[in-house]
């Protein structure tokens, strides 16, 4: 019994020593790096619309529970993530009634191999109009599932692709409009400068676009230029500040059948 206790215990010891190397609980970063591009991307953030008085308010992030080295080369990952889109208007002496809120909850997987980078997500989406809106719009039950799969290739530190299908699992209101629909997009970067104190930026242009079938057809764009502000190059944690351009449909679920184009003047904090 004691020579069966002693193998136990040296055959746990090895097997967590060995595990060690291999798995990666909460880490500090996400296997599959943020998409700055997309406005719909779990972030902190604000974007002010000077041409429409409005402005939009992120607040979500993604959670990694745990990362998974398979061999030298390729690691995996799961987490979850969650977000709430707001949109507030201002009507003078400080005040900003709420538009329109949009909630997303979900799960990812991700898988790194190189410089190529997949995530599988699958999101839930609700919409509810706020206040200022709430007793003259009528509003509509908005609810949606979809599974998202994304790949992304690092041709360097400087340049960036990403791509792929996206379905609808679930439509509410209902729809016979087409299901399928894709995202992509490109992010560039300059090389890092030093800014003062010792902290390190550099600038960058990304370009984010999605086709959907809904709402008769529609083309999501988002053209992005800023700066990208962080104490050490190495950290992932940032600050950016931007000026971007938006063509296409409301993100926002309520309106999702109207047209929707700004400009605007937004600052985001990546954790």
């Amino acid at each position: 019994m004691k020579r069966i206790l002693i193998c136990l215990f040296c055959f746990l010891g090895l097997t967590h020593a060995a595990l060690a190397d291999r798995w990666d609980f909460l880490p500090n970063e996400t296997l599959f790096n943020p998409l700055i591009g997309d406005l719909r991307e779990p972030q902190y953030g604000i974007v002010a619309r000077p041409d429409q008085n409005n402005y939009d308010g992120a607040i979500g992030q993604s959670i990694e529970l745990i990362q998974w080295q398979s061999n030298e080369t390729t690691k995996w990952a799961w987490g979850i993530e969650g977000e709430c889109f707001l949109q507030l208007t201002s009507t003078g002496a400080a005040t900003y009634p709420l538009v329109v809120s949009d909630w997303y909850l979900g799960t990812y997987f991700s898988e790194k191999s190189g410089n190529f980078t997949n995530r599988l997500e699958y999101l839930h989406v609700s919409s509810h109009l706020g206040d200022s809106l709430i007793y003259t719009v009528e509003r509509i039950i908005y609810s949606r599932e979809s599974l998202r799969l994304t790949t992304s290739y690092d041709f360097s530190n400087n340049f960036r692709l990403y791509g792929g299908p996206c379905y609808w699992t679930h439509l509410s209101p209902d729809s016979s409009d087409p299901r399928l629909f894709f995202h992509a997009g490109a992010e560039i970067y300059t090389d890092y400068f030093h800014l003062f104190a010792g902290t390190h930026a550099r600038g960058y242009l990304t370009y984010d676009v999605k086709v959907l079938g809904e709402a008769g057809g529609v083309v999501d764009q988002t053209f992005e230029l800023g700066l990208q502000w962080r104490w050490k190059k190495d950290s992932h944690q940032s600050i950016r500040m931007a000026a971007l351009f938006y063509s296409g449909n409301s993100e926002y679920g309520q309106f999702y059948q109207n047209a929707d184009q700004f400009w605007g003047l937004g600052i985001f904090f990546d954790p």
